[in-house]
């Protein structure tokens, strides 16, 4: 031992560190990359109007309330029954609105042999409109925003 005083260290003469390299070692291979299977998946809302109706607002409100926390899907169905056809006045621009922008396909279904079968026709019909209207909107839109 060298002799010291309290609070000092000894001198240890100054020694160079060296690296020594690691033994090569091959890299892991690659894990395959996961692969998860996602499922063919189509959501569908199914809107049940054959119900009895005294009203047209009634039919407009039992739409609105089972369509209230549908957002996008890609069938809408929407069964009528007579009484919400002879209530229901404009009931092809309600059901059109309802699903412009949430539904891909619209699908209206009325009871066989009944005179209302024009209320699908109806519905395309307005889509056709809403589809043009939303079209010319978004290209003065874009031609004003430069």
């Amino acid at each position: 031992m060298t002799e010291r005083r309290p609070g000092q260290w000894p001198i240890v003469p100054h020694t160079r560190l060296t690296s020594v390299p690691a033994p090569a070692a091959e890299p892991a291979p690659a894990a395959p990359p996961v692969v998860v299977p996602v499922p063919e998946v189509q959501l569908v809302v199914t809107v049940d109007l054959t119900g009895r109706y005294d009203r047209s607002n009634d039919v407009t409100a039992d739409l609105y309330e089972q369509t209230r926390y549908s957002t996008d899907c890609h069938t809408a169905i929407v069964r009528l029954g007579e009484e919400a056809l002879r209530c229901g006045s404009g009931l092809g621009q309600a059901i059109a609105a309802r699903f412009f922008l949430a539904a891909r396909r619209i699908e209206v279904h009325v009871p066989a042999g009944t005179r209302w079968a024009f209320v699908a026709s109806d519905v395309r019909q307005h889509l056709r409109h809403m589809t043009a209207d939303h079209e010319r909107m978004l290209n003065s839109t874009r031609a004003s925003g430069g």
